[in-house]
């Protein structure tokens, strides 16, 4: 199958479970939308948390190809800063890693295709090399 993720102008929705700091769990849903110009992607969206006053990370980010397997993006997010980072491709999988601007956090994320317009998603996110968060989702178009 020929990932879609951020290779086709697409809207995509999430829904899943966020786990907190401590392992709490909470459910998620988000929006993405991607617009491919030229060799380039422009993703938006948010992630929101339904903690008992719900919570919306929003991310931006302008993802560029490297080679034929990776591709390196950045993103701002506003409870975070700059993110740098990179997608890299193998098989039914895109991996990421990315690092933010002043190296307080960083983080990892896995998107398994299981159809051409659905993955499995799965992240966590740590600040200074303790996890912060953690989710898994299913993200369809």
């Amino acid at each position: 199958m020929k990932h879609t993720y951020f290779t086709e102008t697409r809207n995509w929705r999430a829904e899943g479970t966020y786990c907190d700091e401590k392992g709490a769990k909470f459910p998620l849903t988000g929006e993405v939308n991607v617009v491919c110009t030229g060799k380039e992607s422009a993703l938006g969206g948010y992630l929101e948390v339904a903690f008992e006053t719900p919570l919306r990370f929003e991310n931006n980010y302008k993802i560029s190809p490297v080679d034929d397997h990776t591709y390196s993006w950045e993103s701002y997010n506003p409870a975070l800063g700059t993110l740098r980072g990179s997608f890299s491709v193998l098989g039914d999988y895109i991996l990421s890693i990315y690092v933010s601007e002043d190296g307080l956090y960083s983080g990892t994320e896995a998107l398994r295709q299981v159809a051409p317009y659905t993955y499995e998603n799965a992240g966590a996110c740590f600040c200074g090399g303790s996890r912060l968060s953690s989710w898994i989702a299913i993200i369809r178009s």
